[in-house]
């Protein structure tokens, strides 16, 4: 990444939390202090799961999550890290790869608008990645299938929710 793909990613950063002040300001200018207390809880606990993010050492994944959400704005994900094991780098290109080929099918299908919860969670030795889509309807045996044959050593499992897909990686642990 160069100095100038830094310079952006943080002015796209400062962007989001100036909108966010600005809500927050207009509820407070409203005497709305409901809707602040809200708001204010909302960034608190996003920036909670940045830190989470940020503290699990898997870089190249933390910085493809935050850098999907900022230069795509059609894909939205939350996170949900949920993991005793602070130090997952040995499944940083893993779970990097594995939101390349989920960006890949979302661009590729041209769908248009996505949201998604990403839920990293220890399973005994491994660890599982839980990414649950709405939005357009996606085919997910096809989305499946071109999964299978670029993420190897990956057990990939689908179930369909009512107007939701979620998807589950499972990651042996890294010898």
């Amino acid at each position: 990444m160069e100095a100038k793909d830094v310079i952006q990613l943080l002015r796209l950063q400062r962007h989001d939390l100036m909108n966010d002040l600005q809500i927050i300001h207009g509820y407070l200018s409203m005497g709305k202090i409901d809707k602040v207390k809200s708001k204010v809880n909302d960034i608190i606990e996003a920036c909670n799961q940045e830190r989470v993010l940020m503290n699990i050492n898997c870089p190249n994944f933390a910085l493809w999550l935050i850098q999907v959400n900022l230069h795509h704005k059609h894909i939205q994900f939350t996170y949900d890290i949920h993991t005793e094991n602070r130090n997952l780098h040995g499944y940083d290109c893993v779970l990097t790869e594995i939101g390349n080929v989920i960006i890949d099918c979302i661009l590729t299908d041209n769908v248009e608008i996505i949201t998604g919860e990403l839920q990293l969670i220890n399973v005994n030795n491994s660890i599982e990645l839980t990414v649950t889509l709405s939005g357009q309807t996606i085919n997910c045996n096809d989305w499946k299938n071109r999964m299978t044959k670029k993420l190897k050593n990956v057990l990939i499992q689908v179930e369909e929710l009512e107007s939701n897909v979620m998807f589950t990686f499972s990651i042996s642990s890294p010898e």
